[in-house]
């Protein structure tokens, strides 16, 4: 399974196998954060994301079908 993580202080998303050796090791046991003690890096896991509803495809509903304003 590949884990992505995200600095908690925000911008950077990596894989955990691109994460630096020392947090590596911690990343493999943690569930959903955790902070390395090598190098005080604070780590999370990105929030799930949902697709946004396409507008296209949307079936509408029946008051916008009946045209009521």
């Amino acid at each position: 399974m590949v884990r992505l993580w995200m600095a908690s202080l925000g911008g950077e998303t990596l894989y955990e196998e691109d994460l630096p050796g020392c947090c590596r090791r911690d990343a493999a046991s943690a569930e959903s954060s955790f902070d390395c003690p090598a190098c005080g890096a604070s780590w999370q896991a990105p929030l799930p994301v949902e697709p946004e509803e396409c507008a296209f495809t949307e079936r509408a509903s029946d008051r916008e079908r009946k045209g009521a304003a």
